[in-house]
């Protein structure tokens, strides 16, 4: 497995990890919906996100350095720009959606801000599958 693709299973698995933590106990009734407790805790859902990215891609990249360091080759840059048109779309269909919930009469706004990180969210899953799957179908 390359570099890049440990890359895309870290991201998945930890936005998978701290956002699903975050809206399970959103959910669930562990952190009160509209409360300052919820911000804290998606506060520190973001950076839980970047020390765990940050942490498992040195891990990565320490196990293997030479691969690493090893420059994008062409089929590289065509997933990553084909896996991130992917996430663009999924990003701007999820946008679609918060700014019609926006116009909803009675709606929200901290409910519209839940459903904007909610997007980002699945958009940057949307990116790590596809990313995972074309380097597994060798596209």
């Amino acid at each position: 497995m390359s570099f890049r693709e440990k890359s895309a299973w870290i991201t998945l698995a930890s936005v998978i990890i701290c956002f699903g933590s975050y809206y399970g106990a959103l959910a669930t009734g562990l952190v009160p919906v509209y409360s300052i407790h919820s911000f804290h805790f998606g506060l520190s859902s973001i950076i839980a996100l970047i020390v765990l990215q940050v942490a498992l891609h040195a891990i990565a990249a320490m196990l293997n350095p030479a691969d690493a360091r090893t420059p994008r080759d062409e089929r590289e840059k065509l997933i990553q720009s084909r896996s991130h048109t992917f996430g663009y779309y999924v990003m701007m269909l999820g946008m679609v959606v918060v700014v019609l919930v926006t116009h909803v009469p009675g709606s929200n706004f901290m409910a519209t801000v839940y459903l904007g990180v909610l997007t980002m969210a699945v958009a940057a899953i949307a990116v790590a599958v596809a990313q995972i799957v074309m380097f597994r179908r060798g596209a």
